[in-house]
């Protein structure tokens, strides 16, 4: 297995409050090498605090993560992240931008470059090089961030909702970009949704989360004889958006019954 959560729980302090708040209790899943995973949950399940430990930004409570055998226990170049927001240096090209994680891994400049312009048309930005991020619309911005976090080559993209905030066509537009350059690189993926769509569409398996404390529900395998075409007029398609809603359905009850804490 690629990523091993065995066991995570997460707690947080609350000022005032006479114990923690429990956000993630007995998580377990396996991530296969080279698979497309995708999350689903309720809102305040814990879907983003999951990712930030797989990131290493955040500690769990309790539990391990492993990546190929070996303990997560900070950040590194072997996972790139790309959040909702597009996280660009404002003072920086999106050439420029992609060529970040590059300096940190002393990829020569005439190399970093080059790399970083192969990596802007994979994701159909060529001809873009040298604009800045206020001079790109979101779709093309959060272009940049994928790219920027697949040009070092890292061996697992961790992506949280990195489409929520574009417009529908935009999001479908770049949901097919996503799986054309899933199929290209072979990478791991990991990608956190509120959408039941997105989830069936990008997943090779979708993982449902419970409402908080979130935990694993069930793991769906995600069969479709091809991934060419739009997939979303696949009768399967409705057969498995229908399933991951039953699953969720109680559970988004259960959470809009909890008050919010921090």
């Amino acid at each position: 297995m690629k990523l091993q959560i065995q066991g995570v729980g997460k707690e947080f302090a609350v000022r005032g409050a006479d114990r923690p708040f429990t956000a993630l209790d007995d998580v377990n899943l396996d991530v296969r090498a080279g698979e497309f995973l995708t999350l689903v949950g309720p809102s305040g399940c814990g879907k983003s605090t999951l990712l930030d430990l797989l990131a290493g930004l955040a500690v769990p409570s309790r539990g391990s993560i492993l990546l190929d055998g070996t303990l997560v226990e900070g950040p590194g170049l072997d996972r790139g992240v790309v959040f909702q927001q597009y996280a660009l240096f404002p003072w920086r090209t999106a050439l420029s931008n992609v060529e970040f994680g590059l300096e940190a891994k002393a990829v020569p400049k005439r190399e970093r470059a080059e790399r970083a312009r192969t990596y802007l048309e994979l994701v159909g930005l060529s001809g873009f090089e040298e604009r800045y991020p206020h001079e790109l619309s979101g779709g093309m911005r959060q272009r940049v961030a994928i790219a920027r976090s697949l040009a070092f080559d890292p061996d697992v993209l961790l992506m949280d909702e990195p489409f929520a905030a574009l417009d529908a066509q935009t999001r479908e537009s770049l949901q097919e970009e996503l799986l054309r350059i899933w199929q290209r690189t072979g990478k791991t993926v990991v990608f956190i949704t509120h959408g039941i769509d997105e989830a069936v569409y990008l997943g090779q398996r979708v993982a449902v989360m419970t409402s908080r404390p979130g935990r694993i529900k069930r793991v769906l395998d995600i069969d479709f004889d091809s991934r060419e075409g739009d997939l979303r007029a696949d009768a399967r398609f409705g057969e498995y958006r229908h399933e991951v809603w039953t699953l969720l359905r109680d559970e988004v009850a259960a959470a809009s019954e909890v008050v919010p804490v921090g």
